[in-house]
Order: structure tokens, then C-alpha cells, then sequence
């Protein structure tokens, strides 16, 4: 609920706990007011499994002058309410003075990013070995960007890398065009093996062309793992 309500009570037993009384300093006044915005703001966010989020703050202009509240102080969402990168944030105190104040709160939210550990060349094999989880904000990653590590291993780099660099589906192949490949196809309890030649590259679950080596006919399939591409019938 975008109306997020504290009683004076409440409020006062924080400060009290935390900070020197209101009535005398005007700073604990101004930090009372930010720690309930990010109060207000966590409540709000919804994260993902892996996603760690923190918030930031912007700190209240020392030199706005802000009265005690004597009554309830409220928050609600102003502006953009998709709590992506940021939000502004109003309170209000519902009091004889009726004052209002807006906070701006930032809003970080890291995702894993598999990188390299290493500077590594062209068609370099990826394993654990040469890779990793970083945590990186969502923000700034291009699309493509991989956050599991199982995905990439055994999987083969189409450029040069640098050390502790991100790599998206757009730079590795999986099964890679031209490599030799195990066509595999099922029907029923029945599973048929045979050699094929992947016609494009692949990633992971993506569904490509390969070429039978016996019967040199072309037919389509996904990407199951390195190497290793399924027909479905």
C-alpha cells in the first residue's frame, strides 16, 4: 500500500532509541524524516531471488527548517512509482503547522553477472576454472548478461576477453558452427545417436540447423549441451 502511516508514538520511540530528542537538534529532526522515507521505500520494494538491493538516501538540506511533529507523519510515492533506480518520496506531518517535505531515495539493485577471472582469447573453453559471479547493477548491464555459471560452462568464446570482464550470450557458442556435434533424437523409451555438423552457432536451449553426416540432410534442433544438439519429433 503506497500509504505508509506512523503513528508519533512509534516514531518518537525510534528516535529516542537512536538519536538525541527532536526538540534539541535539528539534525536528528532532518535524519528522523530520512530513516522513515527509507522505512517507506523498503516496504514498497519487491526483489528477485538473487537480487540484492540497497537504498541511499539524499540527505535533507541542513538549512530547511523542520518543526517538531506533534501529530501523524505519512508517506506516499511521488512521480515515477516503478522503484527501479529511484523515487521521491513526500512526508507529510498532519498537524497545526501541516508541513510537507520531499526526499529523494536511490535505489541499487545488484544482480549476479558470470565474468571472466582472466584475460582469455578467442575460443578459449569456459569452465569454473576461468569464471565467476559478480554482483553488478542491474542498470548498467546491457542486455545479454548471463547470471548462472552452468549456462556457460564448457562453452567456447567467440572474442578475446579481459580479465574480470562480463559475458553475454552474444559472446560464446555452445555448440559453435562447423564443430562436430551428436545429433540425438527420441522416440518413446527409444533414443537414436548419430555425427552431425552444426550449421550455426548456439547457445544454450537455442534451436539451430545441423547436418546428418550420413544422410547429409539438414534438419533443426536445440542447443541440450556442448556438443550435443536434440531433435524432436
Amino acid at each position: 500500500m503506497l500509504k505508509y502511516i506512523f503513528s508519533l508514538l512509534l516514531l518518537s520511540c525510534f528516535i529516542v532509541v537512536s538519536y538525541s530528542p527532536l526538540a534539541h537538534a535539528t539534525t536528528d529532526k532532518h535524519q528522523a524524516i530520512e530513516k522513515f522515507a527509507e522505512s517507506f521505500i523498503k516496504a514498497q520494494l519487491s526483489s528477485s531471488q538473487n537480487e540484492r538491493v540497497s537504498i541511499e538516501v539524499t540527505k535533507i538540506d541542513r538549512r530547511i527548517t523542520v518543526s517538531q511533529c506533534e501529530g501523524n507523519m505519512s508517506a506516499e510515492l511521488v512521480g515515477n512509482k516503478s522503484l527501479q533506480r529511484s523515487a521521491t518520496v513526500r512526508i507529510r506531518c498532519d498537524n497545526a503547522d501541516n508541513w510537507q517535505i520531499h526526499v529523494i531515495v536511490k535505489i541499487i539493485r545488484l544482480v549476479p553477472v558470470v565474468v571472466s577471472n582472466r584475460p582469455l582469447s578467442k575460443g578459449s573453453l569456459l569452465t569454473k576454472n576461468n569464471t565467476k559471479i559478480e554482483y553488478m547493477n542491474r542498470v548498467l548491464l546491457r542486455s545479454g548478461y548471463i547470471s548462472d555459471l552452468e549456462f556457460v560452462n564448457r562453452a567456447r568464446l567467440k572474442r578475446q576477453l579481459a580479465g574480470e570482464q562480463m559475458i553475454s550470450t552474444r559472446d560464446i557458442c555452445l555448440v559453435c558452427k562447423g564443430e562436430n556435434v551428436t545429433i540425438t533424437s527420441s522416440v518413446g523409451n527409444l533414443t537414436v545417436k548419430t555425427d552431425g555438423v552444426a550449421l550455426a552457432n548456439g547457445i544454450l536451449g537455442e534451436k539451430i540447423n545441423v547436418r546428418n553426416s550420413k544422410s547429409k540432410r539438414i534438419v533443426s534442433g536445440v542447443v541440450e549441451a556442448a556438443g550435443v544438439i536434440q531433435i524432436n519429433y
